[in-house]
């Protein structure tokens, strides 16, 4: 069992996580919306302080959390049907550039498709 905990405001999350499904032939995914936050506080209270605007979160059955990019790899070894993009997930340098792409999807995710004004994340500080 994989609990996927995630912007449950956001359709462009909402959209992605229902493909997730849809592939989950296994019925190995659990999905989690964040805005409940004392419910998921309660069932995970390992993700204390995690920022659910910025990044969906993968808990296992061992409690093990991976955020982001790490998380939808975690979502890949779930399916048979997925497997295949392993091989891309594990290249060199995948987690790095994964790591900056899932970012900046993030980050724009209304260009996507996400129409909630919860989809406008503030930009970082310039340098």
């Amino acid at each position: 069992m994989l609990h996927l905990i995630y912007d449950g405001q956001c359709g462009f999350c909402r959209r992605a996580l229902a493909a997730a499904l849809r592939v989950d032939i296994n019925g190995r995914l659990r999905l989690h919306d964040a805005t409940h936050r004392e419910y998921v506080h309660g069932e995970f209270p390992e993700l204390a302080g995690a920022d659910f605007d910025n990044a969906m979160f993968a808990v296992d059955e061992d409690r093990r959390v991976t955020r982001g990019f790490f998380a939808f790899r975690r979502v890949a070894w779930e399916s048979p049907l997925t497997w295949p993009l392993l091989l891309l997930f594990y290249l060199p340098g995948a987690g790095v550039v994964g790591s900056r792409l899932y970012a900046w999807v993030a980050r724009n995710r209304r260009r996507f498709g996400c129409e909630s004004d919860i989809c406008e994340l503030p930009r970082p500080p310039r340098r």
